[in-house]
């Protein structure tokens, strides 16, 4: 019997090719995913890290604020007084009940907007309203204010911080 000369194969089949490309793709795929995991959650940790700081900074604005003005009703519900219309013009707590900041506008207490890629998508908002505790005189003037400073990313919150404040000699 006789052998034919056969020449050796040279380079890959078609089915080499495409199961060497797959397996290069799943090891990228492999390798670059903790990568992408880990950016996005440095991402939203400075998100809520800045979401915090902008929560206290407003929170102590505030609360840097006279508990009411000298003639204050406060058998009317809070809110700012005519003329008080913007931030720069609030002169006690409860002028900032209902104040809010939208995506795009947070600013610090002297204006100055945050340009932070971490606040993009971010919104403050504040409600502020008296309330009576628990063996208060309700027919009396009201000696708290409850402030409330919500920090939310795309509407969903990220951070409430809420604080009782008190009316010393009320």
């Amino acid at each position: 019997m006789r052998h034919q000369d056969t020449q050796p194969a040279r380079g890959f089949t078609l089915i080499e090719a495409l199961l060497a490309a797959t397996v290069l793709a799943m090891a990228i795929t492999a390798i670059t995913m903790p990568f992408t995991a880990g950016a996005r959650n440095e991402l939203e940790n400075a998100r809520r890290t800045l979401a915090v700081a902008l929560a206290q900074e407003m929170l102590e604005e505030i609360l840097s604020k006279p508990f009411a003005d000298d003639s204050e009703d406060f058998a009317r519900s809070p809110g700012a007084d005519p003329g008080e219309g913007s931030r720069s013009f609030f002169d006690n707590m409860d002028d900032y009940d209902g104040y809010e900041e939208l995506p795009g506008s947070i600013a610090s207490h002297d204006g100055q907007l945050f340009t932070d890629a971490a606040a993009d998508g971010l919104s403050r908002h504040v409600s502020a309203g008296y309330v009576y505790v628990s063996g208060q005189d309700v027919s009396s003037t009201p000696n708290f204010l409850r402030v409330v400073v919500d920090v939310r990313y795309r509407g969903e919150p990220v951070v409430t911080l809420s604080r009782l404040a008190y009316a010393l000699g009320q």
